[in-house]
């Protein structure tokens, strides 16, 4: 099998049970990677969502072989400018629409409500993406209250 055909049997975005199967381990494992920040992975409301570019890009990177530079990984680069609440459902792999609606309701996905209908920026998702990852490349601003006392 080739790398291509390995990578296309998996959707754009992956559950830990997929992400344990590519990584053979348990689901568990993979929530504790997560949440260590060993696995990229964005964390959402109460969820975990991993993107198949992510992953691939990780493990590229983690390899003992030498390997072509990867370019950035945009996960939005096939999604239009403005996204449906079926745009999110694929994005985030979400099986309920309710669920994307309880989302944007509750701020979890950045949107705004005209009339009765959510309309969601892809740079706004872009923002939470970077908000949300466990890859963070600079450390959350310093704040007086991290100051430590004497």
């Amino acid at each position: 099998m080739s790398e291509e055909d390995y990578w296309a049997q998996f959707p754009d975005t992956l559950t830990t049970a997929d992400v344990a199967k590519i990584i053979r381990t348990g689901a568990p494992a993979v929530r504790s990677r997560l949440r260590d920040g060993i696995i990229p992975g964005h964390r959402i409301a109460d969820s975990w969502i991993m993107f198949k570019a992510e992953i691939r890009a990780w493990l590229a990177s983690t390899s003992n072989r030498p390997s072509r530079p990867t370019e950035p990984v945009d996960v939005l680069t096939d999604y239009p400018d403005e996204l449906s609440y079926r745009d999110l459902m694929r994005l985030f792999r979400v099986k309920y629409k309710g669920t994307i609606y309880i989302w944007l309701e509750q701020g979890h996905i950045p949107g705004s409500l005209v009339g009765n209908r959510w309309v969601v920026h892809k740079w706004q998702l872009r923002d939470l993406l970077e908000e949300t990852s466990n890859q963070r490349l600079t450390p959350p601003p310093f704040t007086p209250a991290d100051r430590p006392t004497a």
